[in-house]
């Protein structure tokens, strides 16, 4: 077709599609479904709203307002390709609350009256504590644990007032540790972990047995008096990026003894000091009725299926809400063009939003929050967004990003962009390996993947979390002017920015212009195993280093003796941690311009060769510079974290070549859906990395 056709034909569809008609329902928590969705006589539900917007005609631009107020969805609200170009949003200055909560009110709880349940329930407490019959109000995730698991074990989750309450726990705060390992039951088994000897773990169980300490001896006796009614403990039992929940299958309280009835994988104990241990390794209790003895404590008895509760107020007029619904609480599924914006979305099992297949679809200016799973996963399809959204309060991360083909070449990326979103205090359940974003690993310790090609991660806001910041693997993917803080206050051995993965599987990742700082255990750009053409460049690192840990760009062995791979780092700036620079690569490479300001160890070097490591202090390609300063370079102001350099700052003489970085364009701005800014304190830049409960575990396997 000549171009002026083609032309004229483009500039004919533009102008009829913006000429279309637009098509509107609204609906309102006091609406009825039998009304027509005007807005005088809205609807009272969103799928009734949704489906008449499918009995549309074609070719309209089809808009459903929801008028402020809670909007209960027991079953998803699915989105297809009947539902194409649809957008549905809050009314202007309204906010609508997709909630896929079961409410439930204090006419549910009664007194407890068993004299058995009675006889259980600490003396400081007692009467206090009211019973719900789970079974009664349909609950269906009310069944027992499985034996091991790392979530939630697919159990409800219980909110007062928009606050996911914690479940019953001993200690209250802070941990009890194992005195001595007896049985490993599986892992290695003898001290020198390097030359590790193992053993097979057996399935079928029983599992590891350790000795409690005497100061615990009062609980333990107590529970083994109800094994029968399940008792679970969750612990970091071998290593900090592990983290499970296991079945007791006996405590003896004469020897100090507690048996798993399953093992763990790798066993427990820990793994440096096998086989008995460090005597550091951590636990806790949870969901038992004898250890209800704060305010919203609560536990799920599961022979009786009756949850136990500490109402933390007043009953009358609180929301309370049990999320029993393991299905996100929107799924778009193949659609096209799909709009949610400005929508609250709350209280849920599952995932917030699914988004399976499909194109261009738009999550904006939204709030997920208080779901037990991600805020949104993200598994193929084309070009979705999530933009301006604000994530927090998660069980797990934030965005599960995967699709694209990385098997054939050249490489078919999926588009996918993460941007302008505030994502802060998640992983609160999956306490290990759950990120702000995800984009292309899956497992846990030891790395895993999933294909993830060519992402856009920019421009978000990332805090609070006990365990990573952002993990990556796949192929082709950008990542810039984030801003990630306040991570690893749990579990060290973890980055900010994090993958684990081998040569053929990823490649060809862009770091860029990001801010990362104010962690006292954790790593800043961590590549733990390969690093086949990653380009890291111009980013700014200031971690307040506290433990054994703390480095800006670390750059491991990996794969390297069999498959040899340069490293490109240049024009990045380490501030305050331990180590600036940790380098180790088989070939030359580009690591030039780099400036490490008040680093205990600036710059590490070390070269592959054959099998073997050898360190060295020669530049890895002959007229590279490099700059370490123990004081200011030039920032604009140190003292208070302006780390944009002036005009005439030192490091531009003694690094001719040291380019600017765009320090005040990192992180959030200001759009058409986020109006407003997060304070300092509301974006974690006020807490101090002394106060992380950091398990500082000492990480030997570091090569």
């Amino acid at each position: 077709m000549p171009r002026m056709k083609i032309k004229l034909l483009l500039l004919l569809t533009c102008t009829c599609a913006a000429t279309l008609p637009a098509a509107e329902w609204f609906v309102a928590p006091t609406g009825n479904d039998a009304s027509d969705g005007t807005r005088s006589r809205p609807f009272a539900t969103v799928t009734r709203a949704r489906d008449a917007a499918r009995a549309g005609k074609n070719g309209e631009a089809k808009v459903i307002y929801l008028r402020g107020g809670n909007y209960p969805l027991l079953q998803t609200l699915e989105l297809t390709a009947a539902d194409n170009g649809l957008t549905i949003r809050s009314a202007e200055n309204e906010e609508a609350v997709l909630s896929g909560g079961r409410t439930f009110t204090a006419k549910d709880l009664h007194a407890v009256a068993d004299a058995n349940t009675l006889a259980r329930i600490a003396p400081a407490v007692s009467g206090k504590i009211v019973e719900v019959d789970l079974a009664a109000l349909g609950i269906t995730h009310r069944r027992a644990y499985p034996d091991t698991f790392t979530d939630n074990g697919n159990l409800i989750e219980l909110y007062f007032n928009g606050e996911r309450l914690p479940l019953a726990r001993f200690p209250n705060e802070g941990y009890m540790t194992m005195k001595r390992v007896l049985n490993n039951a599986g892992g290695i088994t003898n001290r020198n972990w390097e030359n590790a000897v193992w053993e097979t773990m057996n399935t079928n169980g029983p599992g590891g047995t350790f000795v409690f300490r005497d100061e615990f001896f009062p609980q333990h006796a107590t529970w083994a008096k109800v094994l029968d009614h399940g008792v679970w403990f969750k612990g970091y039992w071998r290593i900090p990026w592990q983290n499970e929940a296991v079945r007791v299958g006996t405590i003896d309280p004469n020897a100090r003894t507690v048996t798993f009835a399953k093992p763990i994988a790798g066993g427990i104990g820990n793994k440096y000091t096998r086989p008995e241990g460090n005597g550091q390794e951590k636990y806790w209790l949870m969901n038992l009725l004898e250890e209800i003895d704060r305010p919203g404590e609560w536990a799920v008895d599961f022979p009786s299926g009756k949850l136990y509760f500490y109402p933390p107020g007043k009953m009358d007029d609180a929301n309370m809400v049990i999320c029993d619904s393991d299905q996100p609480v929107v799924r778009i599924t193949g659609a096209t063009n799909v709009l949610l914006r400005q929508l609250t979305i709350e209280n849920n099992l599952g995932h917030g939003i699914q988004i399976d297949g499909g194109s261009s679809n738009l999550v904006a200016g939204c709030t997920v929050r208080n779901v037990s799973r991600y805020a949104v996963k993200i598994d193929g399809g084309f070009h979705h967004e999530i933009l301006s959204c604000d994530l927090y309060h998660l069980g797990a991360g934030g965005v599960w990003l995967g699709g694209g083909d990385e098997k054939i070449l050249p490489r078919i990326p999926a588009g996918h962009r993460v941007v302008n979103n505030h994502i802060h205090h998640f992983a609160e359940i999956e306490r290990v390996y759950a990120p702000a974003v995800n984009s292309g690993f899956t497992g846990g310790g030891g790395g895993g993947h999933h294909a993830a090609v060519g992402m856009y991660v920019a421009h978000n806001l990332i805090h609070d979390t006990p365990h990573v910041g952002i993990l990556h693997g796949s192929f082709d993917s950008i990542f810039e002017f984030n801003e990630i803080l306040e991570f690893c206050k749990v579990s060290n051995d973890m980055g900010g920015w994090y993958c684990y993965d081998q040569f053929a599987r990823m490649g060809n990742q862009t770091f860029r212009y990001n801010y990362i700082h104010s962690t006292g255990e954790g790593d800043a750009v961590y590549f733990d195993n390969d690093h086949p053409d990653m380009h890291v460049y111009g980013n700014v690192v200031c971690l307040d280093s506290k433990g054994k840990r703390g480095t800006a760009y670390l750059y491991k062995k990996g794969t390297q003796a069999k498959f040899p791979q340069t490293i490109d780092c240049t024009n990045n700036i380490a501030i305050n941690c331990n180590y600036g620079f940790e380098i180790v690569t088989a070939l030359p490479s580009r690591v030039n311009n780099n400036v490490a300001v008040n680093c205990q160890t600036p710059f590490t070097w070390k070269l592959v060769s054959g099998t073997n490591i050898i360190s060295t202090n020669a530049l890895l390609v002959a007229g590279q510079k490099n700059m370490s300063y123990t004081n200011d370079p030039g920032f604009v102001n140190f003292a208070k974290r302006d780390f944009r350099l002036r005009p005439d700052a030192r490091v531009f003489k003694d690094l001719p070549g040291f380019q600017p970085i765009p320090f005040d364009r990192i992180g959030l701005s200001t759009d058409k859906f986020r109006k407003r800014l997060p304070t300092d304190e509301e974006a974690g830049r006020t807490e101090k990395t002394s106060n992380h409960e950091a398990l500082g575990v000492e990480i030997q396997d570091r090569k």
